[in-house]
């Protein structure tokens, strides 16, 4: 484990030292215009994975979480199980149902 992470550690530092080999490779070959461009294609790129993992968590939270917690409530009103046995069958049936839906 301590190997793991002196490796990992190593490879951290050697990470701004290639971002700045790969700036001064981007400014000799396309100049500043060619560096600005890679840097918005970055951070759109960026915004755009943002984006989508937080649509995907309201999609979690809206689709599968609210529904199975109040569908297992009522369950337990009715039948005779417990809350924790029927919350992992709906929370299965609700993922699904988000599967199928997307």
């Amino acid at each position: 484990m301590d190997e793991l992470l002196q490796q990992l550690t190593g490879l951290l530092e050697t990470l701004p030292d290639g971002l700045a080999s790969a700036k001064d490779a981007l400014l000799d070959k396309f100049g500043t215009p060619g560096l600005i461009a890679v840097i918005l294609l970055c951070l759109s790129a960026a915004v755009l994975l943002i984006m989508k993992i937080t649509k995907i968590s309201f999609d979690v939270i809206r689709y599968v979480v609210i529904p199975s917690v109040v569908l297992s409530f009522i369950a337990t009103q009715i039948l005779p199980y417990s809350f924790v046995f029927i919350l992992p069958l709906t929370v299965s049936f609700f993922s699904l149902v988000l599967i199928v839906k997307g």
